[in-house]
C-alpha cells in the first residue's frame, strides 16, 4: 500500500471511531431521556392520591322547651251574684261605691298611706233627715239570704251603753261585738276612702271575722234605737223572723 493509501485508511478508521463514539453518546443520552419519561409517566399515570373529604358539620336542630301554661288564679268565688247585688242596692235607693283602705287618716292627707285591697259598699242616704245621715254595708250582707255577722249585729241590736276607754264609742262597740275598725295601734287612725263621696270621704267600717262589715256609727246608733241612712232591717234579704241566731248573747 502506498503512503497515500495508508494515510487515507487511517483517516477512515479514525472517522469510524468518532462515529462509534458519537453513537455511544447518543445511546446514553437516549437512555437517560427514556428513564426521565418513564418517571414522568409513572407520576401521571399512577393512581390519583385519595383525598379525604371532611363532612360538613351538622347543626343539631334547635329544640325550644315548651313554655309552661300560665294560669291566672280566679278571684275567690262570692256567695252571691255581685251584679244582682249591685242592682239590688240601687233598686232600694242605695249607691254602690268602691272604697280603699288607708292608714294615717287622722294626719294631713298628703301623708296618708294607701294599703292593698279594695271593697264595694252600698251607701244609703234615703231618710232626708236633718243630719243627712248615711249608712254603709257590704253587698253580701245586704243581698245574701243567709246571715252574716254584720247583718245579725244590726238586726239583734245588742245593748250599747256608750262606754269607752277614752276613745271612740262606736269603735269600742264594734270591738265589743268581736269586730274591728282600727288601723294599727297608734293615734294615726285609718279608714275606708272614697274621694268621690260628697260627704264621707272616710268611713270607719266595723269588719267582722267572716269579713262582713257595716259602718260602726250606723251600727252603734241603731243599737240605741236611732236609724241612720235607711232602716236596713226590711232591706236585708236575710229575714230570720224569730229565728235570729244568738251570736252576740
Amino acid at each position: 500500500m502506498s503512503k497515500g493509501g495508508k494515510g487515507a485508511g487511517l483517516r477512515s478508521l479514525a472517522g469510524l471511531r468518532s462515529l462509534a463514539g458519537l453513537g455511544l453518546v447518543l445511546a446514553l443520552v437516549g437512555a437517560a431521556t427514556g428513564c426521565g419519561d418513564d418517571s414522568a409517566a409513572a407520576t401521571t399515570t399512577g393512581a390519583a392520591p385519595s383525598t379525604s373529604t371532611t363532612p360538613a358539620p351538622t347543626t343539631a336542630p334547635t329544640t325550644t322547651a315548651p313554655t309552661p301554661a300560665t294560669t291566672t288564679p280566679d278571684a275567690p268565688p262570692s256567695s252571691i251574684d255581685l251584679a244582682a247585688a249591685r242592682a239590688y242596692c240601687a233598686a232600694n235607693g242605695g249607691t254602690v261605691q268602691d272604697r280603699r283602705p288607708y292608714y294615717g287618716t287622722n294626719n294631713d292627707q298628703a301623708s296618708w298611706l294607701e294599703l292593698g285591697g279594695a271593697t264595694e259598699v252600698c251607701r244609703f242616704q234615703t231618710l232626708g233627715d236633718a243630719d243627712d245621715s248615711r249608712i254603709y254595708v257590704d253587698l253580701v250582707s245586704l243581698y245574701s239570704e243567709q246571715p252574716t255577722m254584720a247583718s245579725v249585729a244590726y238586726l239583734a241590736k245588742p245593748p250599747f251603753d256608750g262606754g269607752t276607754t277614752g276613745g271612740n264609742p262606736a269603735t269600742f262597740n264594734c270591738a265589743h261585738l268581736g269586730g274591728s275598725s282600727s288601723f294599727g295601734s297608734g293615734a294615726a287612725g285609718g279608714g275606708w276612702v272614697d274621694e268621690a263621696d260628697p260627704i264621707d270621704i272616710i268611713v270607719a267600717l266595723c269588719v267582722f271575722p267572716d269579713l262582713s262589715f257595716i259602718d260602726e256609727w250606723g251600727l252603734a246608733y241603731h243599737a240605741n234605737g236611732t236609724i241612720r241612712g235607711i232602716d236596713l232591717a226590711p232591706v236585708f234579704r236575710y229575714q230570720p223572723g224569730a229565728d235570729l241566731p244568738n251570736i252576740f248573747g
